[in-house]
């Protein structure tokens, strides 16, 4: 019996700057389709130089290749700027139309949580809005648990969206 050949599997990698151009079309994707972001335009990689600058150690961003080509990524960030915070984190997930539901997210968010675990974080937050299913289903897969819903904070082409939290304790 023949056996279906298998797709090479998505690996993540520390992002490079040259990956810079790939992370933000991915993010202005997210833009565009409204589910996820809060930015109410999208950006060039000019202006994603320092954000990106800005994520050294502990905090990081990674990508998830398939076949050469950046599928998704995901950042590591600070939940606060306050010293009270710092073993706090929070992330951004985002990934690449046409490569959602593919297991991109599920490899980024993996080696997110490990890498947060090995860099000292106690415990993970992330803002999700109450409209996007795919990543309310991404934090329940990996266990971490809803601590939070404010209603109607989100603002965006006039309607008015939920935001849930969740919480991961490393």
């Amino acid at each position: 019996m023949a056996r279906a050949l298998l797709a090479p599997p998505t690996t993540v990698r520390l992002a490079i700057e040259d990956d810079l151009p790939a992370i933000v079309e991915i993010y202005n994707q997210g833009v565009e389709d409204g589910v996820a972001s809060c930015d109410l335009s999208g950006t060039d990689a000019e202006g994603k130089r320092e954000w990106f600058a800005a994520h050294d150690d502990p905090y990081a961003i990674w990508v998830a290749e398939h076949e050469g080509l950046v599928v998704g990524w995901i950042a590591l960030s600070p939940y606060d700027t306050k010293p009270c915070f710092a073993k706090t984190g929070t992330l951004s997930t985002y990934v690449r139309r046409g490569r959602r539901r593919l297991g991109a997210a599920t490899a980024l968010r993996e080696h997110l949580i490990a890498e947060a675990r090995r860099r000292g974080f106690h415990t993970l937050i992330s803002r999700i809005w109450s409209t996007n299913e795919a990543s309310i289903a991404l934090s329940r897969k990996f266990g971490w648990r809803q601590v939070g819903h404010m209603k109607e904070i989100v603002c965006k082409d006039g309607e008015f969206v939920d935001c849930v939290f969740f919480q991961l304790e490393l």
